[in-house]
């Protein structure tokens, strides 16, 4: 059974409310992750700035959604009517999608991939530096773990955004045919 126009834009919709969600509890987790002890004069030397992309890929990808959701309630309350500024709204709607999208999925490769290699050098130094204090490698490990769990919904954040792409291009997919009936 095919779907509606108007069922596929509400899912477009719940789609961007719930990646907005997501994204903001990716920056709120971000900004609240702290270290448990105070490094002095070298105090934030483990923020990655993969981090803070990460952070801004969420702060575009939610910018991205509040724009958006103007535009699917517009959608949801016009339904069958196309017109070409519906057609111009489509276009639109759909090549950000696709920009916020890829920008958020860099992100999540930025993030993740910072943070393993760190790990990777926190688990090393722990072993060849092990009779030296290990309460500051566990401290970093906890630390860097905490960052991992923003980039999941960072992560959960994008796949929602794909799945907004996909709902933005086969609306606007379906709209180019039906404007090609007048």
């Amino acid at each position: 059974m095919a779907m509606s126009q108007t069922g596929w834009i509400a899912i477009g919709l719940g789609a961007r409310l719930v990646m907005f969600a997501a994204l903001a509890m990716s920056v709120q987790l971000k900004y609240r992750n702290r270290t448990k002890y105070d490094y002095g004069p070298f105090d934030n030397f483990n923020q990655l700035q993969s981090y803070t992309y990460a952070v801004a890929a969420a702060a575009i990808g939610m910018a991205g959604s509040v724009l958006q959701t103007p535009v699917s309630v517009y959608l949801l309350c016009k339904r069958k009517l196309v017109t070409s500024a519906s057609v111009l709204l489509l276009d639109i709607s759909m090549y950000t999608d696709i920009v916020v999208t890829v920008v958020l999925a860099s992100g999540v490769g930025a993030g993740f991939g910072a943070t393993d290699d760190v790990l990777q050098y926190v688990n090393h130094w722990r072993k060849t530096w092990s009779w030296y204090d290990n309460d500051t490698s566990r401290d970093l490990v906890d630390y860097y773990h905490k960052g991992a769990i923003a980039i999941v919904f960072l992560l959960v954040g994008m796949v929602l955004s794909l799945a907004a792409t996909v709902v933005s291009t086969r609306l606007r997919t379906r709209a180019s045919n039906d404007s090609d009936d007048f």
